[in-house]
């Protein structure tokens, strides 16, 4: 365990999951009694939260917004104290730290889970979708139920929800108009077999390296460009290190939103209806902000001098097709949900 999370467990174990009965009224008789006591002992608890985005991020935003959700759901008996800005570490480290006890939920590219199960893998699968729509509803059917089950039975983390991400696009100092200008470009990724062969199979060089470290990576051409979604390249501020933003669009990966479960075990179903009300309500707000930020962000990265480039999509969808066959041979049953959508 790094420094980083010995700091943040001690204050895990000091602030998460603390309990404390409150309300509980005089006695009457015993029918009355046993009554009173379940209705008004209400288990306070306190859980930590922690993701990489800066504050200002609209994927931050919307956290925050679920975290206010949250109190609002459960009459104030669930507390939710965030670590932002890569505070409690990388994705990976907050994520598999819901098993070790260092933080309880965790937010961020649904992609992140193959540190824990190959289905981290499928959510990055290239061209998988056309439209945030379109990834949204899948993901708000069959296919987002399939998913959640395999990850609630191959992880130690339950999946609240799954909330709508705009597309991601690369960064780099040159135009990328077709595969063959990403060669032999160092492109960083987050770290997943599926990112590093649908990279590989555009012709860059792949590579892995976790988000916090990207900027400075970039700053010191360590790598040549990024990948991420419009409003995480625009929050932390890409532009002033990268040229040409191009509009590939080649994955709509989802955010997953996970807390432990023994966190989520120790709630009570109210407080459990409660927090997934307050995802499914921040989701859709979210979905609609998402679509509408796209042209936005778009603009705003142009006045920041950044040169947008429509690539040739057909030539990038193309060559990425063989990953579905190697990389993604483990998800037939998945895609066929996809297709069926």
């Amino acid at each position: 365990m790094n420094s980083r999370l010995r700091r943040l467990y001690g204050v895990a174990t000091a602030t998460a999951l603390t309990v404390t009965l409150v309300g509980c009224g005089d006695s009457g008789d015993d029918a009355d009694g046993a009554k009173a006591e379940g209705d008004s002992q209400q288990e306070n608890v306190s859980l930590t939260l922690g993701h990489v985005w800066p504050e200002k991020d609209p994927q931050a935003e919307a956290t925050a917004r679920f975290v206010e959700a949250v109190a609002e759901e459960t009459d104030g008996s669930v507390e939710i104290e965030v670590f932002p800005a890569g505070q409690a570490g990388g994705d990976r480290d907050i994520l598999e730290g819901l098993a070790l006890g260092t933080t309880d939920i965790w937010v961020g590219g649904a992609g992140v889970y193959n540190a824990v199960s190959d289905v981290g893998e499928f959510f990055v699968t290239p061209f998988m979708f056309d439209s945030i729509d379109e990834a949204a509803d899948a993901y708000s059917g069959e296919l987002g139920e399939a998913v959640r089950q395999r990850l609630d039975e191959e992880t130690e983390t339950t999946v609240i929800g799954l909330w709508p991400r705009g597309p991601r696009h690369i960064t780099t100092n040159k135009a990328l108009n077709t595969p063959n200008d990403l060669s032999g470009l160092r492109i960083r990724v987050p770290e997943n077999p599926m990112f590093i062969e649908g990279f590989e199979a555009m012709a860059a060089n792949p590579t892995p390296m976790e988000f916090p470290e990207v900027f400075t990576a970039l700053q010191q051409g360590t790598i040549d460009g990024q990948e991420n979604p419009l409003a995480l390249i625009q929050s932390s501020g890409f532009a002033q290190v990268q040229s040409h933003l191009n509009l590939t669009g080649h994955i709509i990966e989802p955010l997953a939103l996970a807390i432990s479960d023994s966190a989520w075990e120790s709630l009570s179903e109210r407080q459990q209806e409660g927090i997934r009300n307050a995802s499914d309500q921040v989701s859709e707000e979210f979905r609609d902000e998402v679509k509408q930020q796209e042209k936005q962000l778009r603009e705003e990265l142009e006045g920041e001098g950044m040169t947008v480039v429509e690539p040739d999509i057909n030539a990038f969808r193309k060559s990425t097709q063989p990953v579905r066959e190697t990389q993604g041979s483990a998800f037939v049953d998945l895609y066929e949900l996809v297709e069926q959508e």
